[in-house]
């Protein structure tokens, strides 16, 4: 429910402020963005790519997409280009 993800989101802020490295899995690009510092993508087990949210934006969309569209172009090919 939208208030436990809250409460969620603000205890693995903490975390991180206060130095701890967390292995967060999420399908919610908007999420990872939040809250990580740095994004791996994996297909298959694979990992595609890993960099910062802007990083990953940069070098698979020239900037000009969400981190959603990059993933979705990277994994599927079929990211929405603007």
């Amino acid at each position: 429910d939208p208030a436990m993800r809250q409460e969620v989101w603000q205890q693995v802020q903490m975390l991180k402020e206060a130095g701890t490295t967390i292995l967060l899995t999420t399908h919610y690009m908007e999420e990872a963005e939040l809250l990580c510092d740095r994004i791996s993508f994996l297909k298959e087990g694979r990992v595609l790519l890993t960099d910062t949210a802007a990083g990953i934006k940069h070098r698979v969309m020239q900037d000009k997409g969400t981190l959603e569209d990059a993933y979705l172009s990277l994994v599927t090919g079929e990211g929405r280009q603007k």
